[in-house]
């Protein structure tokens, strides 16, 4: 299992983050594990830096301020450098465009039921709106009902209204399956069975409540 992960360091300048990284992750070390309690859903067997298309995006300024000369991303930096906005405007756009996409197939084809009330896939699929996805997903044909769109269930989807919709989409443009807070503690989609989104929306509340000068690293796991 691979799996992304965001870890919350304290201030510390570029020299010093490798050996404070590998310090933070190190009780979860599957083969040597020293944080209380053994969670098997909390370790890994080894980690990486994140690559250039999952590692933070940076702010303009503060690349020309401090790493001048650099790539405008980074596995690790300040939370002052780093550019959230431009993550969530982008996750936030896809998820309008969505949103509106699936309102107009739906209001063409009312009464378009969710996967959860059949028995199948079968019948669910074949209802007229469903199968327009479908149809489109198989075609490429469209910039929004691509077969992830279809296996996610538009219906369940895009069940709340679209100003929660959209709230949720820049919630989880910043999260990863697993945070470490600046206290140690590793915080996963199954921690107290909360599931995705409400650990999209924990991440970013803890993430709101660190200074600036707090260095986030992002890193590839594999248990």
């Amino acid at each position: 299992m691979h799996f992304y992960a965001t870890v919350f360091l304290p201030p510390t300048p570029p020299a010093g983050v490798a050996a404070r990284l590998a310090a933070a992750l190190a009780p979860y070390d599957m083969n040597d594990y020293t944080r209380g309690p053994y969670d098997p859903s909390a370790t890994w067997d080894r980690w990486a830096p994140a690559g250039d298309g999952t590692a933070f995006r940076l702010r303009r300024r503060a690349l020309d301020r401090l790493l001048p000369g650099r790539r405008r991303v980074a596995y690790a930096a300040a939370k002052a450098a780093i550019d959230f906005d431009a993550e969530r405007d982008r996750a936030v756009r896809r998820a309008a465009g969505e949103f509106d996409a699936w309102a107009e197939l739906a209001a063409a084809h009312p009464g378009t039921r969710p996967l959860s009330d059949f028995d199948g896939q079968s019948d669910w699929l074949a209802q007229p709106a469903i199968q327009a996805v479908a149809t489109a997903a198989a075609a490429r044909s469209h910039p929004y009902f691509t077969f992830q769109f279809l296996l996610a269930d538009p219906v369940a989807t895009f069940a709340r209204s679209r100003d929660e919709h959209l709230a949720l989409a820049a919630a989880h443009a910043l999260s990863t399956y697993v945070y470490v807070t600046l206290a140690g503690d590793w915080c996963s989609e199954t921690t107290d069975d909360r599931g995705a989104d409400e650990h999209a929306l924990a991440l970013n509340v803890y993430l709101d409540s660190v200074s600036p000068d707090t260095v986030l690293a992002r890193v590839r796991c594999h248990a």
